[in-house]
């Protein structure tokens, strides 16, 4: 959650044309403030960094359509922009969760710049959890107090953006991590529940759409994971030759109109693809009923030129029907080094 001062939700339509031809334009533009706070008001006192646990920010990392004007949206790993304590990358014990909107869209004022307004409207906050105990680090010689939120019970256990928050014993995979960075996040068929991809792990997990209660660990290969865990992400990229790159992960996810199978694409390849320097990154499709794997390539075509090389990532991938996908994808920092930026392309899989 880097951005500290609006969040804005973009609306674009599709226009009628076959879908390798179509045209996107931005209908409207609705904002609202990165400093108000969310319905969570259980986790409003400050976390380790003296930011308020229930900041309302960073919902750019995933946004799903719900139905009707209702969205559901989804912060990453928490308010780690400032700066308090670099041995875990500046991370939070902010507790997971995504939030629920209604985003009204009406005909604007005559001699409006865009055809429609659009108002988003805060309706729910769901925490997520699990029932078993999680991994969590008691902060011993990092300077830092334990990373288990204060509201875990017996049976309620958070999960939280800090980084430490793993098993050193464990591939970075490990289901049990209290660690979770979502960055995708998408609605099952019968709109009973979410599924939230994730970069620690990668993970990809099914959360109760009301109660917000872990309900499936869909388990990728292991050519995904790290096995040499750090709290702090460029150790741990140089620590290891296999496997995601830290804070880059699954960080696009979709889900196919039947709602039957989950596709999820990595931010960058995997280290053993070429990491950060790499052309090829991984798309999964994952079943969700047998929960069986298929892995694809996809190559990026967002990577500068010769002089001003950038290497492509991928940030979101959505689904067009049941076998072709929008993915987009940019460039180092966009147009704020030289970059070309973001851009889209059309995938058949």
């Amino acid at each position: 959650m880097t951005r500290k001062n609006l969040i804005s939700f973009l609306l674009a339509s599709l226009v009628a044309a076959p879908a390798a031809h179509a045209s996107v334009d931005l209908i409207a533009i609705g904002s609202v403030s990165g400093t108000y706070v969310d319905l969570a008001t259980e986790t409003t006192g400050a976390l380790e960094n003296g930011v308020a646990g229930n900041t309302l920010g960073g919902l750019g990392s995933g946004i799903a359509y719900a139905g009707g004007n209702t969205f559901v949206a989804i912060p990453d790993r928490g308010p780690n922009a400032k700066p308090y304590n670099s041995a875990i990358d500046d991370t939070a014990s902010y507790i997971n969760r995504f939030q629920t909107l209604n985003l009204s869209l009406a005909p604007s004022a005559p001699g409006s710049v865009l055809p429609f307004t659009l108002t988003p409207f805060l309706m729910n906050t769901t925490l997520l959890w699990n029932k078993k105990p999680l991994v969590y680090n008691p902060g011993i010689g990092l300077n830092v107090g334990s990373g288990a939120p204060a509201l875990n019970t017996k049976t309620t256990f958070y999960f939280t953006g800090r980084s430490d928050n793993f098993d050193l014993t464990q591939p970075s995979t490990y289901s049990q991590d209290a660690r979770f960075d979502p960055e995708g996040i998408r609605v099952s068929k019968d709109g009973q529940s979410v599924f939230i991809s994730d970069e620690y792990g990668p993970y990809v997990y099914q959360f109760d759409r009301v109660t917000g209660r872990r309900m499936k660990v869909f388990e990728l290969p292991s050519k995904f994971a790290v096995t040499n865990l750090s709290p702090q992400g460029n150790t741990e990229i140089a620590n290891n030759t296999t496997g995601r790159v830290a804070n880059k992960g699954m960080e696009g996810l979709a889900i196919t109109p039947d709602g039957k199978t989950l596709v999820g694409i990595m931010q960058s390849p995997l280290l053993q693809d070429g990491g950060t320097h790499g052309l090829i990154t991984r798309i999964v499709t994952i079943d969700i009923k047998t929960e069986a794997t298929h892995e694809y390539g996809y190559e990026f075509d967002n990577i500068g030129t010769g002089d001003k090389p950038k290497y492509g990532t991928a940030s979101e991938i959505v689904a067009i029907n049941g076998h072709e996908f929008l993915v987009d994808e940019h460039d180092g920092k966009g147009f704020g080094d030289g970059g070309l930026s973001s851009r889209s392309s059309i995938i058949s899989i």
